[in-house]
């Protein structure tokens, strides 16, 4: 997509966004209509699919596992048991290749590495098994559908609500997610994009962490101490929360939001934690990914593969768009920012799930 366009899709969920209303998701993990609803055409059920993570140390991916393994069983599929890759994309290779090997008709993968994941799509595609991406897309190879959310737009989205929480000036942090990932490399982009252009008197310093919690903290530590007057950080995903937080503790900088000397926070997943975190007013904001629209969506589309239906670019149905990308056709569901304002929204699969 060019920058243009991402601009616009990343302004459209901004929109919603400010809603912060119930329509912002167009669906509940909390809703066993939601699962039932991707129902199989009859000769696809009792198919049997296989399921690859690319590493469980985030609550989200443990939750998203959960919640497209049970959509796959309660729409008629037989689910292997899923595999871990570990943060280990040569792993990940192996893991799919295995699943197939083990008689995976299909499969549902979430890549490690964006682009180290190719081999792994050349090879089902080569076996003729159809796979869906969600959450983390790839950089090529053939799959039937990616279902994601627009990263760029929650960049923007980010940037956009501490811009304006902050008085339009000061130094913030992007903490970038792996540029190995698309989701890091897009939401990088987005925050900077929107920070450069948009907000210039505001400095923006970035450093990466490789999605690595012990660098998150690392980096936060030294650009604090060298940076007392930080107003804003941008975490870009909820797996390394305690460990940012707690150095913000550390230096004496954990003010809440509204007291004096409180460092704007934002963060990218809303899990339970973090939304407790919102409400107690130790983060500012998150932004909800819609965990059970990938998990519903992405095992729907897989039914359609297995159905030999084709998937039409445009509007659907659950207010997104599937556009081309690299090649491939992806579903872009909205995002929402959540504030204390819509915290307890029963909508955000964060306040439906005990994990």
């Amino acid at each position: 997509m060019e920058s243009k366009q991402r601009r616009s899709a990343a302004e459209l969920h901004l929109g919603r966004a400010r809603s912060a209303s119930r329509n912002a998701l167009p669906t509940s993990v909390a809703a066993a209509g939601l699962l039932i609803a991707a129902a199989a055409p009859a000769y696809a059920a009792g198919a049997t699919i296989g399921y690859s993570a690319p590493f469980l140390m985030s609550q989200f991916e443990v939750v998203l596992q959960d919640e497209t393994v049970a959509a796959a069983k309660l729409g008629g599929l037989n689910v292997l048991s899923p595999t871990n890759a570990d943060q280990d994309s040569g792993k990940q290779i192996t893991d799919v290749q295995n699943l197939i090997g083990a008689g995976a008709k299909g499969l549902i993968v979430v890549a490690n590495d964006s682009k180290a994941i190719i081999p792994a799509l050349d090879f089902a595609a080569a076996q003729k098994v159809p796979v869906v991406s969600i959450d983390i897309g790839p950089d090529g190879g053939k799959v039937y559908a990616i279902v994601r959310t627009n990263n760029v737009g929650m960049g923007w989205i980010a940037c956009t609500d501490m811009a304006k929480a902050i008085g339009e000036t000061g130094k913030v942090l992007s903490l970038q997610g792996s540029f190995a990932s698309i989701n890091g490399r897009e939401r990088s982009q987005g925050f900077h994009d929107c920070m450069t252009k948009e907000h210039p008197k505001i400095e923006l310093i970035e450093r990466p962490t490789d999605w690595d919690a012990a660098k998150q903290a690392a980096a936060l530590q030294t650009v604090l101490s060298a940076n007392p007057d930080l107003k804003g950080i941008f975490q870009q995903s909820d797996y390394a929360l305690s460990a940012t937080l707690n150095v913000l503790k550390q230096a004496g900088r954990d003010a809440k939001v509204g007291a004096p000397g409180h460092i704007y926070d934002i963060s990218i997943d809303a899990g339970p934690q973090s939304l407790a975190l919102v409400r107690s007013g130790d983060l500012d904001a998150e932004i909800s990914q819609p965990l059970d629209g990938y998990a519903k969506y992405g095992i729907k589309y897989l039914q359609d593969a297995l159905a030999g239906k084709e998937l039409a670019l445009g509007k659907t149905d659950h207010g997104s768009e599937v556009v081309e990308f690299n090649g491939n056709k992806m579903d872009l569901l909205p995002a929402v920012l959540v504030t204390k304002a819509n915290v307890d929204d029963k909508s955000l699969w964060g306040n439906n799930t005990a994990k």
